[in-house]
Parts: C-alpha cells; sequence; structure tokens
C-alpha cells in the first residue's frame, strides 16, 4: 500500500512554519548557541521560550503541538479524520524541562508529549513514542508509515521534537562532544555538535485515503530500512555495515537518491562512517555518488535529537518540491572523507526526483527513508 505526505509543519529557530525553516535554509545563515543559563535565542525568543503549559505539559510538548497544527491544517483532516488517525512520536529526551525544574526525584516519561498532541486534536487511533535517541523521528516516521502499510491506519500523524536542555548540554559537553563555535559537519576541521531545539512533523496517509479526500500529495515514501549496529552505547560500528544494510533496503525499492539529508551533526567518526556507507550502498545500487548532492541542516538549525529525522522529512519533501538542494553552511575545506557532491556557494537543481533522509542515533539505532515527489 502506497504511503503519500500529505501535511507538512515545523517550528525552527528561523521561526514558526515550514516557509520560515525553507527560507533559513536557503539563506544558510545558522543561529548561535542558546546559552545555558538562557534557554533562548535573543532573534526568536517566542521560539525559545514557548508556552511553557502547566504541570504536566513542558516545552517540547508546546513545540510539537504547534508542527502538528500546521500539518493538520496543510492536509486539511478533520475532526472526525483525526479521531481514527494514528500517532508516532519521536523524542529524545520528551518534556525534560519539567524534571529540570522539579530536580533530583523527578521521573522523565517521553509519552508524555504524544498524550499532549493526541488529547489536544484529538487523535483517537494507535499511538506510539519511539525514544531512540537521535534517530528518533526518522523511526516515529517509519513506524507511521509501518501502520498503514499494515492496515492499521489510513492516516498517522508522524511528528518529533526535543527543547533545549541543560542536562543534555551538559552531557555532551563532558563527552566532548559540542564545537564552540558552530555547528560545520562538511568541514575538515569540524569539531562536534551545537545543539537546537523544536519540532516537525508529517502527515502520512495511504494513497487511497489522499484520493479519496481529494488533497494533495506532497512526496511519496519509497522506501524504508531499519538496523542497529549494537556495537557502543554512543559510537557507531566503525565499518558502518548495518547503516549500510538500511541505506540498501530504503534504495532496494526506490533507486539511486539525488540527494541525501544527511544525520551529519559535527562528530568526526560518526559524519565519516555515514559519508561511507550511504556511499557504498548508492554505489551498489547502481548510482553515482560523486553526483548526488549532500546536504547537512544541522549547520544552520543545530542538531534537534528526537525532531531532527522529521524534519529531514520536511526537507526532503520541499527539496522535490521545489527541485532544490539548500547549500551548506560553515564550511572553509570540505571533508575529503565525504564522497558526494557538496553544494557552498548556493542552492543547486535536484538532480533527480528521489531523496534518502539518513537517521543515526547513540545506541547506533539507524532508520533510513527514501522520498519522491508526489503526482
Amino acid at each position: 500500500m502506497a504511503v503519500v505526505v500529505t501535511g507538512l509543519g515545523a517550528v525552527t529557530c528561523f521561526g514558526s512554519g515550514v516557509d520560515a525553516l525553507w527560507e533559513g535554509l536557503l539563506r544558510a545563515d545558522g543561529r548561535p548557541v542558546p546559552a545555558p543559563d538562557a534557554c533562548g535565542l535573543p532573534e526568536h525568543p517566542r521560539l525559545y521560550a514557548a508556552p511553557a503549559g502547566d504541570a504536566t505539559t513542558g516545552r517540547t510538548g508546546a513545540l510539537v503541538v504547534e508542527a502538528v497544527a500546521e500539518a493538520v491544517a496543510d492536509a486539511r483532516l478533520s475532526g472526525d479524520d483525526l479521531l481514527s488517525a494514528g500517532l508516532t512520536v519521536g523524542t529524545s529526551l520528551g518534556d525534560i524541562d519539567l524534571a529540570e525544574r522539579q530536580g533530583p526525584g523527578r521521573r522523565l516519561a517521553t509519552h508524555g508529549v504524544a498524550a499532549v498532541v493526541a488529547d489536544r486534536f484529538g487523535i483517537g487511533g494507535c499511538g506510539h513514542t519511539l525514544s531512540t535517541a537521535c534517530s528518533a523521528g526518522a523511526y516515529a516516521v517509519g513506524w507511521g508509515a509501518d501502520l498503514i502499510e499494515t492496515g492499521q491506519a489510513d492516516i498517522v500523524v508522524a511528528c518529533g521534537g526535543d527543547a533545549f536542555s541543560r542536562v543534555a548540554v551538559g552531557t555532551l559537553h563532558r563527552f566532548g562532544l559540542l564545537d564552540p563555535d558552530c555547528c560545520r559537519p562538511f568541514d575538515t576541521d569540524r569539531a562536534g555538535m551545537v545543539t537546537g531545539e523544536g519540532a516537525a512533523a508529517v502527515v502520512l496517509e495511504s494513497a487511497e485515503s489522499a484520493r479519496r479526500r481529494g488533497v494533495a500529495v506532497q512526496a511519496v515514501l519509497a522506501g524504508q530500512g531499519w538496523s542497529c549496529d549494537a556495537h557502543h552505547p554512543m559510537a557507531p560500528e566503525p565499518t558502518g555495515g548495518q547503516l549500510r544494510r538500511a541505506v540498501a533496503q530504503a534504495l532496494a525499492t526506490s533507486g539511486p537518491p539525488g540527494a541525501v539529508v544527511l544525520h551529519r551533526a559535527g562528530v568526526a567518526l560518526n559524519d565519516s562512517v555515514e559519508s561511507t556507507a550511504v556511499g557504498e550502498a548508492v554505489t551498489a545500487a547502481g548510482g553515482d555518488i560523486a553526483g548526488t548532492v549532500g546536504y547537512a541542516p544541522k549547520a544552520v538549525m543545530g542538531h534537534t535529537a528526537g525532531a531532527a529525522g522529521v524534519f529531514g522529512c520536511v526537507i526532503a519533501a520541499r527539496m522535490l518540491r521545489e527541485g532544490l538542494v539548500p547549500p551548506n553552511a560553515h564550511v572553509t575545506t570540505v571533508d575529503p572523507t565525504c564522497p558526494m557532491d557538496v553544494p557552498l556557494a548556493g542552492p543547486v537543481p535536484l538532480p533527480r526526483p528521489t531523496v534518502l533522509v539518513s537517521g543515526t542515533g547513540f545506541g547506533a539505532n539507524n532508520a533510513v527513508l527514501a522520498w519522491e515527489a508526489g503526482a
């Protein structure tokens, strides 16, 4: 059963909405890092001071609600549609700000975000929370597609979100994974990631349901693959074998991509393993990896943790609609280990109407999705 995208939503450092996200990516002007004691960015105070809600709802929940509202409106879903719709949520830490405010002894429940979203929109079908660290969003989209393909739902709202966390920043700093300057995933001197926050959502639907409702198809899921390295809690398996397997699974039904939205976050080992694994799988599938465009959005929007994979899917859908790949930011000398074409000066045409989204995470959980243009 064909799975299509009929709605998109996003909230980022560039503001609210998919249009704001796309315009920010085209400008390639990354935002500064929020200070550990500030929770916010001065350019966009509303985003980084999203409604705190009540005692059970934090910033992540508020961000996800806003992204889902845009996606639901974009897909023209009614209350009756949502009553039988499914819900998948990818998040790494959920409403971590609630736990941080209440101090030691507060138990973090990542599924609380899904409860908030389901209650706010009256989503009454099956619901799942995926918390596979930084690949959680990609898993949420893949899991939602599986619900449709297996006949458990006609419509699924797949979303992801994470808010700024002092605990997360402190932990990443302790492990030496933060770049003190900026996020520069394609630069040979990259020194780590930069944390971001935000939320993204896609409305997944069976092609038959979309035709019946008379809504536009924005992208078509052409293939997906999942795998786990089972190697190390934080580091990827050095050969990239399991990630390569996931990419190959996605490409088996889609064919070689014109562009890849990489998970690439500025951590040298992880970036190199990902590029090598993707490059080998694309080449094995008959693609020209040197002519495939590589793109790393975290350079300008930061690492949004559980939201990153959903953002990748939103960006892929917009690439397919516009026929463009935005430029990569913060590159002085391109990493020589990357086999892909890396645009720097400005947006470039999308060579072929297929975009691969790569999602990896701590625990070495890999999820890869291939998207084609909608009708």
